[in-house]
C-alpha cells in the first residue's frame, strides 16, 4: 500500500494540498463563467498545484503547456500542440469519423496517427511558416472542437512570463487574444512567477493581453491553516499531536513559505519519533546544506548595492520603514539609489511586504543563508 503523502516539493495533490479555499473558489467561478485568469505568485508558492487542483476537482478538460525556460518560438508551438493533442485525445474516440471531425476543426495542423492514437502536429518545414497564425489556428480549432462537444475546455499556460524570451512574443500574445476575446467554450488560465514580467504582459496598455484577465495574487498560506495541516499529518504519521512549540518552530523558520514547509516537513516526517524544536532546527540546517549552491546562484546576479540592501534586511529580520534614516545609514547608500534598488528587489521577488507591512525576504532559506554563511551571525540559529 502506498505511503500517505502529506508533504511534497512537486505538485501537491490529494491530502498534500493545503488550504487555498478562497483562491480555489475564485478560480472555479472564473472558469465556470469563462473569465480568463492570471495566477501570480513567486516561484514555489503552489500556483501549478492550485490550478491543477481546481481543474481536477471540476473534472474539466484542459490543455496544459509549461513555458518555463522556453527560448525559441518553435518551442512554444510544440508545447501548445502537445497540450492540445492530449486534451483532444481525452475527449474524442479513436475512430475514422472522429479523425475527420477533428480535421474539420484544425485546418493547418496535421493529424499523425501512431501507436493506436493520434497527435496534432504543426509543419515547421513548410515555406513562410507563421508561428502566431499557426497558434491562432490551433486555439481556434480547440474552441470549435469544444463548441461541438458542448464542453468547457481550459487552456492552462504555466510560467507564461517566459514567453517574453522568444522573438515572436508580441505576435503570439496577439494570436492568443484574438481567440480569447471571442471564445465561448474556451477559457484561458495563465500563471507566472515574475510579477515584474507579468505586469509587462497584462498591465501595459500597449500589450495585446492588456485587461484580458482577472488577476489572482497568491499570498502565503496563513499560519492557522498550515497548523491544521500539520496537526492532521502528525496524527496520521505518529498517532499523536504535534507539540505547539514544534509547530511554531516549523512555521517560523519557513515563514509559512509553501515550498519550504514541504521541504522541511518531508524530512521530519521520515523520522519515527515526533519532532522536537531541536530536530526541526537540525533539519532546517540540513535543508540549507543541501541548497547552498541554489542560494549562491540566487545572489550571483545582484550587484553590490542590491546585496547590501538584501543583507541588511536579512540581518534585521525585516524592516517596516525602508526609507528611514536608520535604514539608509545601515546600507550606506544615497536615498535615491536605495529606493531604486529596493524597487528592483521587490519587482524581482527577492523582497516582499508582509500583511503587517514589514519588508522581508521572499525566500526564508536565502535569509538563513545570508545570516549564517555570509554575515556569520552566531545568533541565526536562535533567531530562526
Amino acid at each position: 500500500m502506498p505511503q500517505e503523502v502529506f508533504f511534497t516539493i512537486t505538485t501537491a495533490r490529494g491530502q498534500a494540498f493545503c488550504d487555498r479555499a478562497g483562491e480555489r473558489d475564485c478560480l472555479k467561478k472564473n472558469i465556470e463563467k469563462g473569465q480568463h485568469t492570471v495566477v501570480v505568485a513567486p516561484r514555489r508558492y503552489g500556483k501549478t498545484s492550485l490550478v491543477r487542483k481546481v481543474l481536477t476537482d471540476m473534472n474539466v478538460h484542459y490543455a496544459e503547456a509549461d513555458l518555463f525556460c522556453v527560448v525559441y518560438t518553435q518551442g512554444v508551438c510544440e508545447r501548445l500542440e502537445q497540450g492540445i493533442s492530449k486534451v483532444v485525445r481525452s475527449m474524442a474516440p479513436f475512430t475514422k469519423r472522429a479523425i475527420r471531425w477533428i480535421s474539420d476543426c484544425f485546418k493547418k495542423a496535421n493529424i499523425v496517427v501512431k501507436a493506436g492514437g493520434f497527435e496534432l502536429k504543426l509543419d515547421f518545414s513548410k515555406p513562410m511558416f507563421d508561428p502566431a497564425a499557426e497558434i491562432a489556428d490551433m486555439l481556434n480549432g480547440l474552441e470549435k472542437f469544444a463548441v461541438k462537444q458542448n464542453k468547457r475546455v481550459v487552456v492552462f499556460l504555466d510560467e507564461f512570463q517566459d514567453l517574453l524570451r522568444v522573438d515572436e512574443a508580441n505576435a503570439i500574445q496577439a494570436a492568443i487574444r484574438s481567440v480569447a476575446q471571442v471564445a465561448q467554450n474556451l477559457c484561458f488560465v495563465f500563471s507566472g512567477s515574475s510579477r515584474y514580467m507579468l505586469k509587462k504582459i497584462f498591465d501595459d496598455r500597449n500589450q495585446p493581453l492588456y485587461m484580458c484577465c482577472q488577476t489572482i495574487l497568491l499570498n502565503r498560506i496563513p499560519h492557522s491553516d498550515f497548523k491544521s495541516h500539520l496537526e492532521i499529518a502528525a496524527k496520521k504519521r505518529w498517532r499523536n499531536s504535534l507539540p505547539e512549540d514544534v509547530i511554531d518552530k516549523i512555521l517560523t523558520v519557513t515563514a509559512c513559505h509553501s515550498y519550504y514547509v514541504n521541504l522541511l516537513c518531508d524530512q521530519l516526517w521520515e523520522g519515527n519519533q515526533l519532532p522536537t524544536t531541536q530536530s526541526v532546527q537540525e533539519a532546517w540546517k540540513n535543508c540549507l546544506d543541501n541548497q547552498v549552491n541554489k542560494c549562491i546562484a540566487d545572489l550571483e546576479p545582484l550587484n553590490s548595492n542590491r546585496l547590501k540592501i538584501l543583507t541588511a534586511v536579512a540581518l534585521l529580520g525585516g524592516i517596516k520603514e525602508p526609507n528611514s534614516k536608520f535604514f539608509q545609514e545601515k546600507v550606506d547608500l544615497p536615498l535615491g539609489s536605495m529606493q531604486k534598488t529596493l524597487q528592483f528587489l521587490l519587482d524581482r521577488d527577492y523582497l516582499y511586504w508582509t500583511k503587517d507591512q514589514t519588508l522581508t525576504l521572499v525566500d526564508p532559506l536565502l535569509q538563513y543563508f545570508i545570516r549564517t554563511k555570509i554575515a556569520g551571525s552566531r545568533q541565526a540559529t536562535e533567531d530562526n
